[in-house]
């Protein structure tokens, strides 16, 4: 099944079934393959009632459909599968701030979540290092800081989704040189500053750290 590009949240019910913790997590790995529910249930180390019951309001909502079915030992399992890449609340949502803020939070969480185990489950060779040059090395891990005007930021972004979507355009799986990457990206407004200001530090203090 070919996932779609957007899905848009139209409803107020299917934006409160999203932006539960545990159907946003389900939701992630739905976007990544199928699964099963008994699959999901090892995978999650949740009983599998639990599992079964936020699938069926994933389903019932119309953010996973099943893609194909398998007999086991005379049981017919469902192969479940999101309908979309990603899931955007429709304009007509947006007054509905707490369960909007609510959904991309947890959004962004399981992002840094599949991250972490991807980076724990990496190669050795992902990490290792051949070369002094910085610029040649095929892996980046980056924190940055930046005071600017919303829209500044947003205009930023739209360039960089632009070059995410040229980086997509040279995606060849079939050439035997090639090997798998693993890029995630997370830029929200945040509270505090988490790195001292440079002026009024004598020393470096790393707050644009990219490896």
């Amino acid at each position: 099944m070919k996932l779609a590009p957007v899905f848009i949240i139209e409803e107020y019910e299917q934006l409160k079934a999203v932006s539960d913790t545990f159907r946003t997590t389900i939701l992630g790995h739905l976007i990544e393959m199928p699964y099963t529910g008994q699959q999901l249930a090892q995978l999650l180390a949740l009983p599998r009632s639990k599992i079964h019951y936020h699938l069926a309001e994933l389903e019932k909502n119309g953010f996973i459909r099943v893609v194909k079915t398998e007999v086991k030992n005379g049981i017919i399992q469902k192969f479940y599968r999101a309908v979309a890449w990603s899931f955007v609340p429709g304009e007509r949502l947006l007054p509905h701030r707490t369960e909007v803020e609510n959904y991309f939070r947890e959004y962004t969480l399981n992002t840094v979540g599949r991250a972490r185990l991807r980076t724990l489950t990496a190669p050795e060779e992902a990490f290792q290092v051949n070369s002094s040059n910085k610029e040649a090395w095929p892996r980046i891990a980056m924190q940055m800081e930046v005071h600017l005007k919303p829209e500044k930021f947003a205009g930023w972004l739209s360039r960089y989704r632009a070059l995410l979507q040229e980086l997509d355009a040279m995606n060849d799986p079939g050439d035997e040189e090639s090997r798998l990457f693993y890029l995630a990206s997370v830029g929200f407004q945040a509270e505090e500053p988490l790195f001292a200001d440079e002026e009024e530090e004598e020393e470096d203090d790393g707050s644009n750290t990219t490896i």
